[in-house]
This record gives C-alpha cells, sequence and structure tokens, in this order.
C-alpha cells in the first residue's frame, strides 16, 4: 500500500539498470507499484472476476491499490463479511504479487481464471484454518454465500 515493492520503476529509482521496465505481463505500460496490483488489465481482470464473485460492484475510478482497498472497506456490510473480505483482499494481491514474479522470474504466465481459482483457494484455507466460527463448506465458499457457512 505504501508503494515500497521492488517494481521495475522502483527499482530503476535506486540505481538499478534495467532493459526495460515495461510491465512482463501487459507490456504496455511501465511497471510501477499501482499498475501491478491495479491498473494493469490482468490485474483488472483478476479483480473483477474476484469483486464478482463476492457481489461487489467495480470501481471505474480505483488508480491504486489503497484506492482499491478503501472502496471496497466502503462497502456495507457486516462485521463477518467485512472480515472474510478482507481475507480475500490479501489473498489477492498475494496471489497478483505471486503471479507478477512467476512472469518476471521464471516466464511463466499464470493464466486469470487460475490465479482466480488461487486466490478463492487460498483465502477458503486461510479462513477455515484461523476462524472460530466459519463452517467449512466449500460449495458455500464457491458460492460466496457467506450467511450459509456461518
Amino acid at each position: 500500500m505504501l508503494g515500497k515493492i521492488a517494481s521495475k520503476v522502483g527499482l530503476l529509482h535506486r540505481g538499478v539498470q534495467l532493459d526495460d521496465i515495461r510491465c512482463p505481463r501487459c507490456g504496455i505500460y511501465d511497471e510501477d507499484p499501482s499498475h501491478i496490483f491495479v491498473n494493469c488489465i490482468w490485474a483488472k481482470s483478476i479483480w473483477w472476476n474476484i469483486l464478482t464473485w463476492m457481489r461487489v460492484s467495480f470501481p471505474m475510478n480505483c488508480t491504486s491499490l489503497l484506492n482499491m482497498l478503501d472502496y471496497i472497506k466502503e462497502r456495507p456490510g457486516a462485521i463477518y463479511w467485512k472480515k472474510t473480505v478482507h481475507t480475500v483482499i490479501l489473498a489477492t494481491v498475494w496471489r497478483i504479487w505471486f503471479a507478477r514474479n512467476a512472469k518476471v522470474f521464471e516466464d511463466n504466465f499464470i493464466p486469470i481464471a487460475k490465479s482466480v481459482d488461487q486466490i478463492k483457494e487460498d483465502a477458503f484455507l486461510w479462513i477455515c484454518n484461523r476462524s472460530k466460527i466459519m463452517s467449512r463448506k466449500w460449495e458455500s465458499w464457491l458460492a460466496f454465500d457467506i450467511s450459509n457457512m456461518l
């Protein structure tokens, strides 16, 4: 959220010489933290899929991860819903970063659908292993039927 990750633009500002500072996934724009997590068409597709799954409308004016988090936090909902959504957000950020690194360091492009599936799995496992109130109903989770899981 602070924009301090090792993006290509950040590395260039720190004196690291790079041949190309464009995003390794879209190849169009320079890779800065906002591009990695929100502005890249690949990241937007991930967010769109995840937000649709959680029944949250996609924000049209988010330009940074902080904007995205603030937008999602402002959505109405009970405390359990908000905690669940927070966990999904953490899983989404983690998987976007993981996929970025897989492309940069291993030249392995992880498809959007696979990343979305991994986000759902990660968040489900995190919640099941940490929550005392959530049941372990994978089918309810896939439908994001939180009320049925409580």
